[in-house]
Order: structure tokens, then C-alpha cells, then sequence
């Protein structure tokens, strides 16, 4: 499928700025990055009609797409003086090379490749979509300060680039590196633009609660410390308007034995309660994981537990991704209230054999104890669920060029098994994901 004239035009025009040679310091530290990811996304839902086509009414039992993304990014250097300035740019193309409308996903609940038009994305399948958005900067120091569409990468709040193409969103971000071993995050985020958007005012939400008018904004402040090789930490705080105050730490271990050898643990806890108007209900949820790894050689294991304490499902801000309870996985999150999850996980690579470069991993997660009776009115779907429990089982397969032209090219096969038992919150599904990606980082001097 060729994209429009218009959208090429676009495109080129986005990726750097007229003015971008009118400043030695501003050029000397910019870079020029293009992204192309392919990638194909199955879902069969066991004939279980999970999924509603959003445009005919009708009932899916599959779901099957297949997009090419090319993701260009211009960043800047700053300009000479006390307080710098710069400018960061993106244009995002998406295509669909194959996708009938009664294959695409609605790109909200069952969100897959291929976008649909209409701003509640319940039209028919676009051929093509395509975004520009920027960023202007200053630096003072070792402190950077950035307005405009951002990619925040916190555990509170974070831009999900888990699909074809990747979310934004727009507002403050503030960063600051000033003391080693010390990142400090801040930010006031007022709108979003979904990974199958072509526009830049989406409301902001919940993953699991949907869209709402009335969530002006999304306000956070934390920081990532690295004590030493074995220790750090992260404490992050936010407030998603008119719904929950948010809080999350992190601590890791990593001790290292010896050639190959060694093995590591961490604790992650979210603390969500509602704030504001509420718009949810009731939230008073405590989430929390950890797990204990060991490498030995070629080999990587590692075992996993967590909790969910709360009536409501543990939630994140909408369509945003980097979830860090260790049992969060490829179909589900579980996250559902009052739940208790298990994981077991082996990763072989296959350098052992020759190979640098390829890995696969597999892994079997189980989750059970899901009582959803008293969840509050925004999550009243889990409202049936008094015993819930369901599986999930991986097998992912990643291969990364070395050397060469080639270089950084990756192939990855992503399939999963997720059943459920007494669990009518989530389906029955067989997932596989195909992706082909290939970055290309430019200096431009």
C-alpha cells in the first residue's frame, strides 16, 4: 500500500528543522534516528466472540493485522550560552499491508497494528495514518526542560511503544541529571496521542476504566538512584486529575560471582488511592511484586510473585505502558483485584552454541484468588468474578545482527497462550506477534 503524496510531503518537511544550520552548537549535538518496524498481530479467541467490531456491531472471534511503521526522530544539540536551546521533531507514518474490517481491532480495548478512522476509532481501517509533533528545549547545566510532545518514560507515567508506532503525549517534562548516579523526572502532561492516533488532543484516562472528559491532566516527580553495581532504587509520586494519587519505589540487588555467574532480587510496590472527584469511585489498591533471578553461563532463570491488594484492579494512566510489577506479560497484566500471581522463566542464549545474538525465552505465569464483587463503579465489570483464575504461557524468539550493513536488524516471534477459568474480565486467546525492526541513527556532522 503507497501512502498519499501529500503524507510523503509531510513527512519529509517534519524531519528537520529550516533554521537547524544556524547554529553550530545546535547542530553539533543533534542526531537523526529512522525506525522501520514491521509487524504482523494475530489474536484467536478460541471462538469465544471476545472482541465487538466497533463499525459493523458485530461479534469477532479473530482478530489478524499486518502494518509496516517507519518512526523518524530529529533531535537537536542545544546553543551556546549560559541556557541553551533546542528543538526535537517526529513524523510517524503507519501503513497497512493487510487488515479487512473484520479483522482489525477496535484500536481502544483490543488495540492491534491498523488504525480506524473516526475519533472514537470505530470507523472502517485506514489504508494509512501519519502524525508530526515537536518539542522545543532548554538546558541549564545538567537540567533540561521540555515543552510540546513528549515520550515520559517513568513508572508512574510512561509512552507506550509497544505496538506498530509509539504514544505521546503533550505537556511539561522536566529533567535533571545533575548528580551522579541521580535521574530526576517531572512532569505535567495534559493530552494523548495514541499509538493509532493521528492527532495530538486525546483525552487522558485509564487503561481499564477507558477515556475521561474530566482527567485534565497527569502530574508526576521522582527519580532512579544507582548507589553502585549492586544497588538502586527508584520513588516516583503522581496524581492523575480527578481520579488517584499514585505512588511507586523500587529497590534492585544484582551480585555478580564470578565469570557467567550471579543472580539478583528487587521489590516494586504501587500505592494508588482516589483523589479529586473521584470519577472512577473508591480506589484503595496496594500492588506489589518481586523476584528472584540467577544466570549461570548461557542460562537465566527467574521466579516471580505478586499481589494485588485491593478490590479494584491495579490500573496505569491510558494506553501508557512500562508497567513494573514483574508478572505483567505479553496477553495480561495481571492486575485484577485481590489477585496473586505466580511466573516461572528461562531465557537460553545461544551465543553458547555460536549464535551471538539470538535468544529465546520461555516462561509460564499462573494467577488465581480474583474477587472483583465490590470493585467500584468503574471497574464494574469485574462486579461477576468471585473466584477467578487463569494461565498464561510465552515463547518468545529474538534474533539481533552483530556486525555488518545489517547491523542492530532484529527478528522477533512473540506467542503467547492465555486461558481463563471463573475470570469473565479477560479471554481466552492465542496470541502471536511477528517483528521485523530496523533503527538507523544519523550524526549530522
Amino acid at each position: 500500500m503507497k501512502a498519499t503524496t501529500s503524507t510523503l510531503l509531510l513527512i519529509a518537511t517534519g524531519l528537520v528543522p529550516s533554521f537547524a544550520l544556524a547554529d553550530e552548537g545546535f547542530v553539533e549535538g543533534s542526531s537523526l534516528s529512522i525506525l522501520n518496524r514491521n509487524l504482523y498481530y494475530s489474536n484467536d479467541f478460541r471462538n469465544g466472540d471476545f472482541a465487538i467490531n466497533p463499525n459493523t456491531g458485530e461479534r469477532q472471534s479473530r482478530q489478524a493485522e499486518w502494518g509496516h511503521g517507519i518512526v523518524t526522530r530529529f533531535v537537536s544539540g542545544f546553543t551556546p550560552g549560559a541556557i541553551g536551546f533546542g528543538l526535537d521533531t517526529h513524523a510517524i507514518i503507519g501503513l497497512k499491508l493487510d487488515g479487512g474490517n473484520g479483522l482489525v481491532g477496535n484500536g481502544v480495548g483490543v488495540p492491534g497494528v491498523v488504525s480506524r478512522s473516526g475519533s472514537n476509532f470505530d470507523g472502517k481501517p485506514k489504508d494509512e495514518y501519519s502524525k508530526l509533533g515537536g518539542a522545543l528545549k532548554a538546558r541549564f547545566n545538567k537540567t533540561e526542560l521540555h515543552y510540546g510532545d513528549v515520550f515520559p518514560s517513568s513508572p508512574v507515567v510512561a509512552a507506550s511503544d509497544i505496538r506498530l508506532l509509539p504514544q505521546s503525549l503533550r505537556g511539561w517534562l522536566l529533567k535533571d541529571a545533575t548528580f551522579e548516579g541521580l535521574d530526576l523526572q517531572a512532569g505535567k502532561l495534559e493530552s494523548s496521542s495514541d499509538r493509532n492516533a493521528s492527532n495530538h488532543r486525546g483525552d487522558l484516562g485509564t487503561v481499564y476504566a477507558g477515556r475521561l472528559k474530566d482527567a485534565d491532566d497527569v502530574m508526576y516527580v521522582g527519580g532512579s538512584y544507582r548507589a553502585n553495581d549492586n544497588w538502586s532504587f527508584k520513588l516516583y509520586t503522581s496524581r492523575l486529575d480527578n481520579v488517584w494519587n499514585q505512588s511507586f519505589a523500587r529497590v534492585d540487588f544484582r551480585q555478580r560471582l564470578g565469570q557467567g555467574l550471579g543472580w539478583d532480587t528487587g521489590f516494586n510496590y504501587y500505592r494508588t488511592r482516589d483523589t479529586g472527584r473521584a470519577l472512577l469511585g473508591s480506589i484503595d489498591n496496594d500492588s506489589w511484586s518481586t523476584h528472584l533471578g540467577f544466570d549461570i553461563g548461557v542460562h537465566r532463570l527467574v521466579a516471580a510473585y505478586s499481589q494485588i491488594r485491593g478490590d479494584e484492579p491495579f490500573d496505569y494512566v491510558w494506553n501508557t505502558y512500562d508497567l513494573q510489577l514483574d508478572n505483567a506479560s505479553q496477553v495480561s497484566d495481571f492486575n485484577n483485584p485481590n489477585e496473586r500471581s505466580w511466573q516461572l522463566a528461562y531465557t537460553y542464549n545461544f551465543v553458547g552454541l555460536g549464535i551471538p545474538g539470538l535468544s529465546v525465552t520461555t516462561r509460564y505465569l499462573a494467577g488465581d484468588h480474583i474477587d472483583g464483587r465490590k470493585a467500584s463503579a468503574g471497574y464494574a465489570y469485574f462486579n461477576n468474578v468471585s473466584d477467578g483464575k487463569h494461565w498464561e504461557r510465552n515463547l518468545w524468539v529474538t534474533y539481533v545482527v552483530q556486525s555488518g550493513v545489517a547491523k542492530n536488524l532484529s527478528f522477533k516471534a512473540l506467542q503467547a497462550t492465555h486461558r481463563t477459568s471463573g475470570h469473565s474480565a479477560e479471554q481466552d486467546v492465542d496470541q502471536l506477534r511477528l517483528i521485523v525492526e530496523y533503527p538507523l541513527d544519523l550524526r549530522l556532522l
